[in-house]
C-alpha cells in the first residue's frame, strides 16, 4: 500500500504552528528564567544576612564594618579585611572576600555575585568580587571620619531599613563608581539586572527592572528601579530619613549630606 506524503502546504502549516507556539512560549520561558535567577540572587542576600546576624549575636548587636571609605587598617568588614586601601585603584584579588566577616561564617564566595552580574570594571575594583553593597548608614556615612567610626548596633535601625542592595552598571547620581569600596550612599545606584528586557550596560534609569535588597531584620525583597527612584533620589520629596537614608546619628538620616 502506497503511503501518502505531506504536501508542501501541510508542511508550511505545521512550521507556522510551531513558530506560533514558540512565540507564545518564549516570553513565559524568559520570565521563568528571570524569576529563577532573581530567586538565586535573593538567596545570596539571605545567606549574607544570616552571616551578619550571627556576627551581631557574637558582638553585642554591633554590625560589622561596612567598609565606608577606608576602614581602620586591619579591621574586618562584612566583605573584606582592610589592608590600608592599597588596592583601591586596582582590582583586588578575586579571593579577597575570604578575609571578610561573611566568608568567615559561610565559607563560600559564591554568595557575593548575582548570576546575571557582568563585570564592568570602570565601576570600581570591588565589582570583581561582589554585586552587593552595604548601606553606609551602618557607619553614619563617615560623619566621624573614615578611620574613627565604630559601626552602629543593629538595634539603632528599623527592621525595614535597607542594609544591602544590588548595585552595578552605572552611578545614577554621577557620584563616582559605586564599587570603589564595599559600601555606598543610597543614591549611588540600584541595578536593573532583573525584570527588564531593555537593560543596557552603562545606561541609567531606563526600564521597568529592579534589584534585590536586604533589610536589617534579615528579610529580602525585590525593588523596582522606579520605586527606588521615588524613595531615594527624587528631589520632589523633603529631605528626611526613610528606609534607605537611615543613618541613626546624622540629621535627616544622612540624606542631606548624601544628595
Amino acid at each position: 500500500m502506497r503511503r501518502r506524503a505531506f504536501t508542501l502546504v501541510e508542511l508550511l502549516v505545521v512550521i507556522g504552528i510551531i513558530a506560533i507556539l514558540i512565540a507564545i512560549l518564549m516570553p513565559a520561558l524568559t520570565r521563568a528564567r528571570d524569576q529563577a535567577v532573581r530567586l538565586q540572587c535573593m538567596s545570596n542576600l539571605r545567606n549574607i544576612m544570616q552571616a551578619i546576624t550571627m556576627y551581631e549575636s557574637e558582638n553585642k548587636n554591633y554590625l560589622p564594618y561596612c567598609g565606608w571609605g577606608n576602614m581602620p587598617d586591619q579591621h574586618t568588614g562584612w566583605l573584606y579585611k582592610s589592608n590600608g586601601g592599597t588596592w583601591i585603584d586596582n582590582p583586588p584579588p578575586l579571593d579577597f572576600a575570604k578575609t571578610g566577616v561573611v566568608y568567615s561564617y559561610l565559607k563560600t564566595t559564591q554568595v557575593f555575585k548575582c548570576p546575571l552580574h557582568q563585570e564592568n570594571r570602570s565601576q570600581g575594583p570591588t565589582e570583581w568580587i561582589t554585586s552587593y553593597l552595604m548601606n553606609g548608614a551602618v557607619q553614619d556615612y563617615g560623619k566621624y571620619g573614615p578611620t574613627q567610626m565604630t559601626p552602629n548596633r543593629v538595634t539603632k535601625f528599623r527592621v525595614t531599613d535597607v542594609i544591602l542592595w544590588e548595585s552595578g552598571e552605572t552611578s545614577l547620581m554621577n557620584n563616582g563608581p559605586p564599587f570603589n569600596d564595599s559600601s555606598s550612599f543610597p543614591g549611588e545606584w540600584l541595578t536593573e539586572r532583573h525584570g527588564t528586557g531593555s537593560r543596557v550596560s552603562g545606561g541609567g534609569a531606563i526600564g521597568s527592572g529592579g534589584a534585590s535588597i536586604a533589610c536589617f531584620d534579615g528579610h529580602v525583597e525585590w525593588m523596582s528601579l522606579k520605586e527606588y527612584d521615588k524613595v531615594v533620589v527624587s528631589f520632589d520629596q523633603p529631605k528626611n530619613d526613610n528606609r534607605f537614608w537611615c543613618a541613626p546619628n546624622v540629621t535627616d538620616g544622612g540624606r542631606g549630606a548624601g544628595m
